[in-house]
């Protein structure tokens, strides 16, 4: 805002003309000489402008500036909140570090196709329908099962019955393409169908997921080897089906302690040196079924090891949190919780 030469009025020093506005400091020339004020406050009741658009104009700003002294106000206020919320657990849990697990659950990571809908360097994708290039990779490259299946719109694309802008339009408003172009806008992954065998086409379940288990989900990159899987996403889980005839099993959440990961956050996260195979531990290799299972420590493993590539980004004090909830809840012991040994360790 250009204040200078601008004629104001002081309650005690009359008329006078705005010298210069440095940064929160305004200069005015009256007659009985230079008064500093500050900027915009000394319209709040000390100056007034002469000209009643620019008087306007600087109560606008005030207006601004107020509103964003409360919102900054709000967001320390909110801060100390959760900081307080998320100290006083750590009290709590290290008290009685009696808690235990009253049910027994197991945690859980879904085995996802590379989707890089939506992709930005905030997350690896997984929010949207996969680029041209990407789609082509999957249908006739890496052959994937449901990218090939003449239910999915994708390949209804690729052999030109549906155009790309109607392709994208069934991902709009909450629709499905498939499962990965809907993971991180929805926070749910379901179990799947059986592609083969007798029981081809029949839903599958999850049942030994409950609330407050862990879901992790993992993909590679496009020509990858299975040993370079990790990790893009987590969240605790407060919504689980296990299916049945009919329907697959799902998880999903609501909950703030979900977490996506950047792609150079990602990467630094690979799934197999937390998880091992019982059959041959030492080698990286998932084969059959798009789900497994794993312990509390080695959930403790991938969430303490979030809480390291988070430091110093928005997201560190809530990978904390997520941290001492999930141990406190589950009784887990993080100061005694080991550092991994998946099959990438042995």
């Amino acid at each position: 805002m250009d204040l200078e030469n601008e004629i104001v009025i002081h309650k005690v020093y009359g008329e006078g003309s705005v010298l210069n506005v440095d940064g929160d400091k305004l200069i005015v020339v009256f007659t009985s000489g230079e008064k500093k004020f500050m900027f915009p406050d000394a319209f709040n009741g000390f100056l007034v402008a002469k000209n009643p658009n620019i008087n306007e104009q600087v109560l606008a700003c005030i207006k601004e500036v107020e509103r964003a002294k409360q919102q900054e106000l709000q967001e320390k206020q909110n801060k100390v909140v959760a900081e307080r919320q998320f100290y006083d657990e750590q009290k709590e849990y290290r008290k009685s570090k009696k808690s235990v697990k009253t049910i027994q659950r197991a945690n859980i990571a879904f085995k996802c196709n590379f989707c890089d809908g939506g992709q930005s360097d905030k997350q690896i994708g997984f929010n949207g329908v996969c680029s041209d290039d990407l789609i082509q990779n999957n249908i006739l490259i890496e052959k994937r099962t449901w990218c090939n299946s003449e239910d999915c719109p994708c390949l209804n694309y690729i052999n030109g019955d549906i155009k790309r802008k109607e392709l994208d339009s069934m991902c709009k408003d909450g629709g499905f393409v498939c499962y990965e172009s809907q993971m991180l806008r929805e926070w749910k992954a379901m179990a799947g169908i059986v592609q083969h065998g007798e029981n081809k086409g029949k839903p599958m379940k999850l049942n030994q997921v409950q609330t407050n288990s862990l879901c992790v989900l993992t993909t590679r990159d496009p020509r990858s080897k299975e040993e370079d899987r990790y990790i893009f996403a987590v969240f605790l889980v407060d919504d689980t089906y296990e299916g049945d005839g009919r329907e697959e099993g799902y998880v999903s959440t609501k909950s703030e302690y979900k977490i996506k990961l950047t792609p150079n956050e990602a990467r630094f996260l690979l799934f197999w040196n937390y998880h091992a195979n019982d059959n041959q531990p030492e080698v990286a290799v998932w084969s059959s079924g798009l789900h497994r299972y794993f312990d509390d420590e080695q959930a403790a493993q991938i969430l303490r090891d979030i809480v390291k590539v988070k430091k110093g980004t928005k997201d560190e004090e809530l990978s904390e949190r997520f941290l001492w909830h999930f141990c406190r809840i589950n009784g887990v012991d993080n100061s005694n919780v080991k550092g991994p040994s998946g099959a990438l360790k042995k």
